[in-house]
């Protein structure tokens, strides 16, 4: 057995992993058709900008920030009857925290200007501009956001729907369904083999989607019907060809592009030969501690093989497993 696997390690904390840090208290169960409107009139609501994967931010000085007030959400052109309710801060008095899209107009006129930008979540989250638990609130805000424009018609018998309760639903006035917003629980994992001289390696792959040569963890979507851990040995083998016995769940972080759930694991490897998935990576190699080390301190835009760094969950396990001897 792994080493890794014969050893129960601690939870690695998550503070420079984006999108985990959410303290909105969304308070769903209890919203009723005036939750909205009363939200709207407290003195301390605020609202997020959304525009697709961006956001917009205004900058004082070296503060960047993303949040304004219902009549500023206007003058810059959000579409108000698009509005959704997030939650309120416990931090902040209970102020209500609300998200809405900015049109395509708007959006396009606020970047030809000087005073606001729109900055992808992405950037936002790996640059540390916001604070953390604001980046929370903004994966949130995307997700709910890319369901209720993606999600207008009713799938039952395809007429209209509308918002209901602050945006926790939509309804159909026609038939009467109710649809709720979906996340979709992806499997993301580190496979880890011993040989048989004792030494432990993990399993990076280069995927398809990459033109920088970096190698990252494994993943894929789970299936109805399927366990984490049977997804975790699903998505290796189909990849990489390698049969995996103990699967460790170890965290997980929202991934909103555009409405995921990243559930983090390790996989103890019982096999090492690889037999390559060319559809899905275009290399898969098995890396000692020291080699992973080594790529752990180079730069993103390196041209020798480098990982993902601390903004993701592939860069937490990794790093898990190679502080966790």
């Amino acid at each position: 057995m792994s080493d890794f696997f014969a050893v129960q390690h601690a939870m690695m904390p998550m503070d420079h992993v984006g999108y985990v840090h959410n303290r909105l208290d969304r308070d769903t169960e209890h919203r009723t058709e005036d939750s909205l409107s009363d939200m709207m009139v407290q003195t301390g609501s605020r609202f997020f900008l959304m525009h697709g994967d961006n956001v917009l931010l205004s900058q004082r000085g070296e503060r960047w920030n993303a949040l304004v007030c219902e009549r500023r959400a206007k003058e810059l052109g959000g579409e108000m009857d698009k509005i959704i309710l997030l939650g309120t801060d416990p931090g902040e008095r209970n102020a209500p925290r609300l998200a809405l899209p900015l049109s395509d107009e708007a959006a396009a006129e606020l970047e030809a200007g000087d005073e606001y930008e729109l900055w992808s979540l992405r950037a936002v989250g790996i640059k540390g501009v916001l604070p953390p638990d604001q980046v929370g609130a903004l994966a949130q805000a995307r997700s709910l956001l890319h369901w209720h424009e993606n999600h207008q018609f009713c799938a039952k018998c395809g007429q209209k729907t509308e918002i209901r309760l602050a945006g926790a639903r939509r309804d159909c006035p026609s038939c009467e369904a109710m649809h709720f917003p979906r996340t979709d629980p992806v499997v993301i994992m580190l496979a880890i083999h011993k040989d048989e001289n004792g030494i432990e390696r993990c399993l990076l792959g280069h995927h398809t989607r990459f033109e920088a040569p970096m190698y990252s963890t494994l993943a894929g979507f789970m299936e109805q019907g399927e366990t984490i851990e049977a997804a975790v040995r699903r998505e290796i083998f189909e990849e990489a060809g390698i049969e995996i016995k103990a699967v460790r769940y170890a965290g997980s972080q929202p991934w909103p592009f555009p409405a995921s759930l990243m559930l983090g694991c390790y996989a103890e490897a019982t096999s090492s030969e690889i037999f390559l998935d060319e559809t899905e990576l275009t290399d898969a190699c098995w890396f000692t501690r020291e080699e992973v080390r080594e790529m752990l301190t180079r730069d993103m835009d390196s041209e020798l093989p480098h990982v993902p760094h601390g903004f993701s969950i592939a860069s937490w396990l990794i790093q898990g497993w190679v502080d966790g001897k």
